[in-house]
């Protein structure tokens, strides 16, 4: 039993190590889209092409994630079957999407604050307005929508539905998968 307990830690090291290459690249050009956008605010904020701008990029994120996590995924959810790497891919993947729209909205908000209704929010801190579209993301993601952030903006709807669109793929192809899923007991 030793061997066998050696070769199954051996192929879950080589499961994250090729998980890490795979998911590197996209998560470099997600966060790199998503911190830009905070670089074109500060220098023309009175820009009107800025929020077709930031919902385009959405828009291509959102397919660039679709096309090639998903691809990826598949690729390594056939080399291995274990619950515990399934469910680090879907971790990985959903706080790599909520994070990036996360952005996305608190950059049209910087762009124009009239973008949202909020019953609150924290209006000179960066941080603590990036937690509120955090929660937001969670939220527009889990499909709950409790309603205390509302877009109002077509741009801020268009993201929203982009995200719900992505957060639909997620749960289909985690359902289209789940035959492929072995426990380990």
């Amino acid at each position: 039993m030793p061997k066998e307990n050696t070769v199954e830690k051996s192929q879950s090291t080589d499961f994250y190590k090729q998980l890490f290459k795979k998911v590197i690249l996209t998560t470099s050009i997600v966060i790199a889209s998503s911190l830009s956008y905070t670089l074109w605010i500060v220098v023309d904020s009175d820009s009107i092409f800025l929020p077709f701008l930031i919902v385009s990029l959405a828009f291509f994120k959102t397919i660039f994630i679709v096309r090639l996590t998903f691809t990826q995924l598949s690729k390594i959810i056939g080399e291995s079957h274990q619950l515990t790497h399934i469910l680090t891919l879907f971790g990985i993947l959903i706080i790599l999407i909520v994070l990036s729209f996360s952005a996305d909205y608190q950059a049209l908000y910087i762009l124009n604050s009239a973008n949202f209704k909020f019953e609150t929010i924290p209006i000179n801190s960066f941080f603590l307005q990036f937690f509120e579209f955090l929660y937001f993301s969670f939220i527009t993601f889990s499909s709950v929508g409790y309603g205390d952030i509302v877009p109002i903006s077509i741009s801020g709807k268009l993201i929203v539905i982009l995200e719900v669109v992505l957060s639909f793929f997620v749960l289909v192809f985690g359902i289209a998968n789940i035959n492929r899923i072995h426990v380990n007991k």
